[in-house]
């Protein structure tokens, strides 16, 4: 029956909330070491480790912490696209997303249902088959080297045998930053649109702020 706070337990947050940096942690997953296992994340899955991304502002710090994740933030060049294919109630976020990215510079790809969707919205895609269906399909342009980022969440768990869980695994084979969760999609398709450079930010030492955290700065 007691509380924490008189047990003498912390919260573990900054004593003085004056820290002029935000930190964001990035979880990784060994999913080119697990052979035929989804990428989908689910709340039973847990990461193989993380990484930490430190800057003066939210942004910064995601770019870092994504970027230490492996995340490549590219620039769209002569045919660069992003295949979209999400469930049903990802569709409308997604559409905003969509307009993003083809405002950033990319060509908009979708799987059947949602091309259907993004067209409705008046954000330009263009149709891909599904892996099971006759060629050129979307196997197809995974392969033709054009594909910079996949948003991809499926309605159907993560069956071996569904076109999403193939289309995803064939992703991380290829090395394509495949993303399948639209709060994650949120924050990278900012990042790209952000004036932030990696190259030119500021390289912050972890052991000075512990340094000035115990000299109670």
């Amino acid at each position: 029956g007691e509380k924490l706070k008189d047990m003498g337990y912390g919260t573990g947050l900054w004593r003085n909330g004056k820290s002029p940096y935000v930190a964001v942690k990035v979880p990784v997953y060994s999913f080119l070491k697990l052979h035929g296992v989804d990428t989908m994340l689910g709340p039973e899955m847990k990461s193989t480790g993380e990484v930490l991304g430190i800057a003066p502002n939210m942004h910064e710090a995601l770019i870092k912490g994504l970027v230490a994740a492996g995340y490549q933030f590219k620039t769209p060049g002569p045919g660069s696209c992003v295949i979209i294919s999400v469930k049903d109630s990802d569709k409308k976020e997604a559409a905003e997303l969509a307009w993003k990215l083809h405002d950033y510079g990319y060509k908009i790809y979708g799987t059947p249902g949602t091309a259907r969707y993004l067209n409705s919205q008046m954000v330009p895609c263009s149709t891909v088959r599904q892996m099971s269906e006759e060629r050129p399909n979307v196997l197809d342009l995974l392969e033709s080297g054009l594909v910079d980022y996949i948003i991809s969440t499926s309605p159907h768990g993560r069956d071996p045998h569904r076109d999403s869980v193939k289309f995803r695994r064939k992703a991380t084979e290829l090395s394509i930053p495949c993303i399948t969760a639209l709060d994650t999609a949120r924050i990278l398709v900012n990042a790209l649109r952000s004036d932030h450079d990696i190259s030119g930010m500021e390289l912050v030492d972890i052991a000075t702020l512990h340094r000035d955290a115990a000299n109670g700065k």
